[in-house]
């Protein structure tokens, strides 16, 4: 088999006030999860972009390399820990809102938001190419909101300040109306033999949060916590079902979601 893996995870944006603190986190523990505990991924074909690595080129140019000699019977996985937005799509007969979701690389700028971005449209088109059989997934833990206004306190925060993972569209040298919070990316995966786990319901926020003495993703956090206890017996399906009652258990305002052709499946083949 030809197990591969991509961990994408940006903490720190160019301009600070988009900073993250749990994402780098996320992949460190996935990482782990999937080739130490488990065994199912080679530490060799894991690759990870991290902060200032995380350019669209260097994210794009790691998924041809994840995708490249996948065949039927391999598992590869993808996650990204980080920004996302909505920009005004270019067929917005195709899209019910007018808006492409994207997430935003560790380059992305609001004032080129189309050329520094990664839409749902290049996703869809990447995937497509994974052949039948490939067990794919896909996890996305970042924060898709409109109305609540984000934190910017970086320095100095407190260990129960809890800070959302939606990019800062304050940016002077941009129009107001050119970006808006992401809402899902799950119609990129719906038609793909793939899951798609994504941190929350389109909208809602997804937690950068401080659990356990150290800062994650609420989602991956207890992803992983879920996969661990059921994931030899439970569907993704399940697994995102008790994700969402540690969830609310914790106060967590986020109800994630699974989709996608092969949701209904284990996580590990």
């Amino acid at each position: 088999m030809n197990n591969k893996a991509l961990l994408v995870g940006i903490n720190a944006y160019p301009n600070p006030s988009n900073n993250l603190r749990g994402c780098i986190n996320d992949i460190v523990d996935m990482e782990n999860f999937i080739a130490s505990k488990n065994k199912v991924y080679r530490k060799e074909n894991i690759r990870t972009l991290t902060d200032s690595m995380a350019t669209k080129k260097e994210i794009l140019t790691s998924l041809n390399w994840l995708l490249l000699g996948a065949s039927a019977g391999d598992q590869i996985l993808f996650q990204y820990s980080g920004h996302g937005a909505q920009i005004p799509s270019h067929s917005p007969t195709i899209e019910k809102d007018g808006l492409d979701e994207i997430i935003c690389p560790y380059d992305f700028r609001g004032e080129a938001a189309a050329e520094t971005a990664i839409s749902d449209k290049e996703f869809a088109k990447i995937f497509a190419k994974i052949p039948q059989g490939v067990h794919f997934v896909w996890i996305s833990d970042s924060c898709h909101s409109e109305d609540l206004s984000r934190k910017h306190d970086i320095v100095g925060a407190i260990a129960t300040d809890t800070r959302f993972r939606r990019f800062n569209h304050n940016d002077s040298t941009q129009k107001s109306e050119a970006i808006a919070p992401i809402a899902s990316l799950g119609n990129a995966a719906i038609p793909l033999h793939g899951a798609l786990l994504s941190g929350c319901a389109s909208h809602q926020l997804s937690a950068d949060a401080y659990i356990n003495n150290r800062f994650n993703g609420a989602f991956t956090h207890y992803l992983i916590k879920n996969l661990s206890l059921y994931g030899q017996d439970a569907s993704m399906q399940d697994i995102v079902k008790y994700v969402n009652i540690d969830l609310m258990d914790n106060d967590y305002d986020q109800n994630p979601q699974s989709e996608g052709l092969l949701a209904t499946q284990k996580f590990f083949q």
